[in-house]
C-alpha cells in the first residue's frame, strides 16, 4: 500500500477492517490481565492468507511506555498489503468523544512502512498529528513490536487525566486494493484488558500560552498535570512563575484554578496550574520569555514559552 497509512486512504481502509472486527471483537466478557505485564493467546490456523495472530504480550515500564508484542505465525516479514492493528479503548472520560461503538478510541498500527497512531474523533479515526515520538514499530522473527506512551493515549485538555487501564484487540489484516481481503481477530468474540503498573509519576497533559500578547494586558500560561499511577489530574501544589521582558523581570502570580469548559452538551471542570503576568505598555514590540513550574508530590515539571508583545 506504499505509504498509504500517512493519508486519508489508509484511514478509510482501516475503518473497513474495524467495521468487520466490530461484529465480533467488541462483544463478550473481558479477559483480566495481571498488572504490569500479561500474555494472551489466540488459536493458530484460524486464517491462512491474512497475518495469523497467535500470541500477544503487553507490558509497561516505569515511565509509562506500553509495549505490544504480537506473534504472527505465518509471516517472516510484513508484505505491502499487510497491517497489524491494535484497537485500544482507554475508557476515555471525555463526554464529547467517549468510547466509540466497539469500545476503541485509539488505533496503534504497523505496516511495511512503519508504525502509526490514529485516534477516534467521534465519527472516524484520524491521524494523531504530529505523531508522538513514543510510537515505534518493527517486525522481526515473526513478531510485531509496537510501543506508545501512556500520556499519548490521554484525552488531554480539558480533562487532563491519563489512562491507567485499557481494553484492546489485535487485528491481522490483508488488503486487496481498497478491500479487506482477509483478517484475523484476536481474540475471537471478546476484548482483552490490561492495567498499567508504575511508580508515582507526574505527567504534563496540556500546556497553553499565547504566542502574542497586547501591551497593557495580561499574559496567561496554563499547565495541566496528572498522576501516572492513578490517572487523576493534579489539583494542588506549588506554582512558580518566571518571565522577563527584554532585560526586565516581570512579577507573576501563580495558583491552581478550575476552569469550566463546555464540551458538547456537558460542562467539564478542568484543574490547571495558572501563571499570569501584567505586560507593561512600554513593552510593545518586545518579547516575553518565561516559564511555568509545578511542584507536587516531590516532582517538578516546567514548561517554557516565548511571546511577542504587540
Amino acid at each position: 500500500m506504499c505509504r498509504m497509512h500517512r493519508g486519508v486512504l489508509f484511514v478509510a481502509l482501516l475503518v473497513a477492517a474495524l467495521l468487520v472486527a466490530g461484529a465480533t471483537s467488541a462483544i463478550g466478557a473481558q479477559t483480566a490481565a495481571d498488572t504490569g505485564g500479561a500474555t494472551f493467546s489466540d488459536p493458530a490456523g484460524d486464517v491462512t492468507t491474512a497475518p495469523d495472530v497467535t500470541a500477544v504480550s503487553v507490558s509497561n515500564d516505569d515511565q509509562g511506555l506500553i509495549t505490544f508484542h504480537s506473534t504472527i505465525a505465518n509471516r517472516t516479514k510484513l508484505g505491502p498489503d499487510d497491517v497489524i492493528a491494535v484497537g485500544i479503548g482507554t475508557n476515555d472520560p471525555d463526554p464529547a468523544v467517549g468510547k466509540r461503538d466497539d469500545g476503541m478510541n485509539f488505533i496503534l498500527g504497523l505496516d511495511a512502512n512503519g508504525a502509526f497512531l490514529l485516534r477516534w474523533d467521534g465519527e472516524s479515526p484520524v491521524e494523531v498529528d504530529p505523531q508522538p515520538s513514543s510510537v515505534t514499530g518493527s517486525f522481526t522473527g515473526g513478531v510485531a513490536t509496537m510501543t506508545v506512551r501512556q500520556e499519548d493515549l490521554a484525552p488531554g485538555f480539558p480533562d487532563n487525566s491519563v489512562p491507567i487501564s485499557f481494553e484492546f484487540f489485535v487485528l491481522g489484516i490483508l488488503f486487496n486494493g481498497f478491500d479487506v481481503s482477509a483478517q484475523d481477530d484476536a481474540p475471537d468474540g471478546t476484548n482483552w484488558s490490561f492495567k498499567l503498573s508504575e511508580p508515582l509519576r507526574a505527567i504534563v497533559t496540556s500546556f497553553n500560552v499565547s504566542r502574542t500578547v497586547k501591551a497593557g494586558t495580561s499574559l496567561v500560561a496554563l499547565l495541566g498535570v496528572a498522576h501516572g499511577d492513578t490517572g487523576a489530574a493534579v489539583r494542588s501544589g506549588k506554582v512558580s512563575c518566571k518571565a522577563r521582558l527584554g532585560g526586565r523581570s516581570l512579577n507573576g502570580v501563580g495558583k491552581f484554578v478550575r476552569l469550566t469548559k463546555s464540551v458538547g452538551a456537558f460542562r467539564v471542570q478542568s484543574p490547571n496550574a495558572r501563571c499570569a503576568w501584567k505586560i507593561p505598555k512600554s513593552g510593545k514590540n518586545k518579547t516575553v520569555k518565561g516559564s511555568i513550574t509545578v511542584t507536587e508530590s516531590g516532582f517538578t515539571l516546567t514548561r517554557t514559552f516565548s511571546a511577542k508583545v504587540s
